[in-house]
């Protein structure tokens, strides 16, 4: 077997394909811990090419209410990703029981990644499309397929 060239972009929309179908399916936890690491490769090329990521774009806004409650920005990302830590610490965690809002935890983390995807300028994939519509209708309240935009 050779090693093959990686193209962490191309994986990284793959892992982020992967987690809406699974989400779709509704496997929340599975949808949620590829979401979740698709979106660090896309965050990590963003930091590399000196781009803001989508957490760092949402902490701006949110910056003064966090100020008012004396919280740092790593208080803020903390919070943002507790429950992809909890997920991932489960293994190890003394205490199993936990209260999570897993479904409201996945979608947000492929939101997150695939705003990031788009930050980096690559083209959306029909999942994520798929993704979107269901959002709109399920999240937001709007039914049926909305019309496509650009980024």
């Amino acid at each position: 077997m050779t090693d093959q060239p990686s193209n962490r972009f191309g994986h990284a929309t793959e892992q982020l394909d992967e987690a809406i179908s699974l989400f779709l399916e509704g496997q929340s936890v599975s949808g949620l811990k590829l979401a979740g690491a698709a979106d660090e490769i896309f965050c990590k090329a963003l930091s590399d090419s000196g781009q803001q990521n989508s957490l760092d774009l949402k902490h701006e806004v949110m910056e003064p209410i966090l100020t008012m409650r004396n919280q740092t920005k790593e208080d803020f990302i903390r919070d943002e990703n507790r429950a992809l830590n909890v997920i991932k610490d489960m293994a190890s965690a003394t205490d199993p029981s936990v209260t999570l809002d897993l479904e409201e935890a996945a979608y947000s983390m492929i939101v997150r990644a695939c705003h990031n995807h788009d930050l980096l300028g690559l083209p959306r994939t029909a999942k994520m499309r798929e993704f979107q519509d269901w959002f709109y209708e399920h999240v937001v309240g709007l039914g049926g397929p909305l019309p496509e935009y650009e980024v």
